[in-house]
């Protein structure tokens, strides 16, 4: 029996089997994640699937590193994480792990989790992870000067740690770190050190106890520096119940004479897509006064007000200031009686006062007519520098039932006569439509003009006339302002859009005491001289200051025409201010009333009783036009 031969054989099968159960290779760690805990910390978390590993090797790339990086750690088998410190905020970092086994030839690959960028602030700010703390809200960003803005925010928090206030130019993506920080409830901070022309944007965000208790980093809009030199300042602002009036200049301007005036918000920051009112001409560094008519504001109300100039292609605002007219006048009390005349049209109604007017004594007329059964007529002599009295044209005149005084005049009417459609001959002219006044200067005036269209409807407006032959009607006055900065030439859009109006029989003088239900003149004083509602560059000792004879014509709401006098400069009626006219014309029911020529001037006819103001016929002055009331 050979026994070796078996020994050798068995030997052989043991170590076949010996070779069969040699080691496996490692499996790979899974499911590699990272975690930001602050700016310069991350923890790598894997799943371990090897079985019999000696440790794990953790391995750290950078973006400037080789391909193959030594490892930077060892740590004990079965782990499961592993915590990066000193890392930069905003660099990019490739985390790897590795099994290894004694044998080298079994152990796991090199794992990485590639290209993670470390947050900054703003990027953990918005990390799930504890609880954060209230955002800051309405973050606004407004420029201080050349090199500095102010920045302001809510504080919706009650416990945060502080603020942190962030920096960037347009062309950067995000933030970086804080460019300060600041102790808990603060609303606002003022940075410096920038550079006018370029663009910034500022974020602001509520610190908790750690990163990731941050609020959010709530951004403002965008803001470019300005050189603050083209930005208008308002200097003096003044309020009466007849316009608001305001002074302002800027330091540098683009051109000559830009784009500029005033504009007005009912809420917010007030822009040229608002109330906007251009100012007259203006150059750097002098300052303009510039006048708003009440026509442009509603009474009582409050609005945010800016002075605006565009440079370039850019609008600029000065910092809004909040502004209201003042209280509208009382109307006075006075007591009318009714008047009667024989053969008097019907459609017409005469009444008279003599009741007193702010304590003085007063004689007053007005007749109203109902344009639905009675004409109004504008006429005129008709020989080219001719005057006639009141009466004596209403005797002339087929079917006269009342008539007044007219326009101020000179050589010839002063302002726009219509008859029948057509612009009456005797007009002045006024250098097309401009007026010297009595410093000099020429201004180019917009009249009020009051008449009524071919189908009788009665209108108010004021009357522009860029060149003879054009005319243009706008619900708003150019406001000169006596002794200040011109206007330009009228337009179809300057002052403002022109109304659609065509008027038949009309009239302009001036100035308008009443429009809208609002009394527009006043008798308050630039200085010394000059009134702030003298828009027509009337001569203001005159027209202004005096209590003489008064005229007037007005509008009813229903459509009414009212003709107006009062006798002036007798014992037994002292006259009326200018600013008492308007007020006067509301009382008697006018939403529109235009002064028309007084003192020697001012008489009234009416059929069946001649001319009943002042009975001494040798104050009744030759006129150059007259208004009033004719039969159909």
């Amino acid at each position: 029996m050979k026994k070796p031969t078996i020994i050798l054989a068995l030997t052989a099968m043991i170590a076949c089997q010996e070779k069969q159960a040699a080691p496996e290779a490692l499996a790979d760690p899974t499911d590699l994640k990272v975690e930001q805990s602050d700016l310069t910390t991350v923890r790598l978390t894997w799943t371990d699937n090897a079985q019999g590993e000696k440790e794990y090797r953790i391995y750290l790339r950078g973006e400037s590193d080789p391909y193959h990086v030594p490892p930077i750690n060892k740590i004990s088998p079965d782990a499961t994480e592993y915590v990066f410190t000193d890392l930069v905020s905003g660099a990019l970092y490739d985390f790897g792990v590795q099994a290894v086994s004694d044998n080298s030839n079994l152990s796991t690959k090199i794992i990485y989790l590639n290209d993670y960028k470390i947050l900054d602030r703003e990027g953990l700010g918005n990390v799930e992870g504890g609880q954060k703390v209230a955002a800051p809200s309405e973050v606004t960003v407004k420029q201080k000067n050349n090199t500095s803005v102010t920045i302001t925010w809510k504080d919706n928090s009650s416990d945060e740690k502080g603020y942190n206030i962030y920096m960037r130019e347009s062309s950067q993506e995000s933030f970086g770190e804080p460019v300060e920080v600041l102790e808990a409830d603060k609303t606002s901070y003022e940075y410096t050190g920038l550079a006018s022309g370029k663009t910034y944007i500022f974020g602001i965000q509520a610190a908790g106890e750690t990163i990731l208790n941050d609020s959010p980093v709530v951004s403002g809009d965008a803001i470019t520096l300005i050189d603050m030199a083209v930005i208008p300042v308002v200097t003096a602002v003044k309020s009466s119940y007849a316009y608001i009036a305001v002074s302002y200049k800027v330091d540098k301007l683009s051109g000559s004479n830009p784009e500029h005036g005033i504009c007005f918000s009912e809420s917010g920051a007030p822009t040229v897509d608002g109330i906007k009112v251009a100012g007259p001409a203006i150059s750097a560094k002098t300052e303009i006064l510039q006048v708003v008519p009440n026509a442009y504001l509603q009474d009582g109300k409050e609005y945010q007000m800016s002075a605006y100039v565009k440079n370039g292609d850019a609008y600029f605002y000065s910092e809004p200031q909040s502004v209201k007219l003042e209280a509208q006048p009382e109307t006075p009390q006075l007591k009318w009686e009714k008047q009667t005349y024989e053969g008097l049209a019907d459609g017409i109604e005469i009444y008279k006062t003599t009741s007193q007017l702010n304590g003085r004594n007063f004689n007053a007329w007005y007749a109203v007519a109902d344009l639905s059964k009675v004409d109004f007529k504008v006429t005129y002599p008709e020989t080219v520098g001719s005057k006639k009295t009141v009466q004596s044209q209403a005797e002339a005149a087929e079917g006269c039932q009342v008539l007044i005084n007219g326009a101020i005049y000179g050589n010839y009417n002063i302002g726009v006569i219509m008859t029948e459609g057509k612009m009456t001959q005797q007009w002045h002219g006024e250098i097309e439509g401009c007026y010297w006044a009595t410093n000099s200067q020429l201004y180019q005036l917009t009249r009020p003009i009051i008449g009524v269209d071919q189908n009788g409807k009665a209108g108010a407006y004021w009357v522009g006339v860029p060149q003879q032959g054009t005319f243009y009607y706008y619900d708003r006055p150019q406001a000169n302002v006596v002794g200040q900065a011109t206007y330009g030439k009228v337009t179809a859009t300057s002052p403002v859009t022109a109304s659609q109006w065509t008027p038949y029989y009309a009239i302009s003088c001036g100035p308008m005491v009443l429009y809208d239900g609002k009394v527009a003149a006043d008798n308050s004083m630039v200085d010394d001289t000059h009134y702030y509602t003298n828009y027509e560059c009337w001569d203001e000792s005159g027209v202004y200051s005096a209590h003489p004879d008064r005229s007037a014509v007005g509008v009813t709401e229903d459509g009414k025409i009212v003709l107006f006098i009062c006798d002036g400069r007798i014992d037994a009626s002292q006259g009326a201010y200018m600013k008492e006219l308007g007020p006067i014309m509301k009382s008697i029911g006018c939403v529109h009333a235009m002064n028309l020529d007084g003192g020697g001037s001012t008489g009234m006819w009416v059929s069946g009783g001649g001319m009943i103001n002042h009975k001494d016929g040798s104050s009744w002055r030759a006129v150059k036009s007259t208004l009033g009331f004719f039969k159909k």
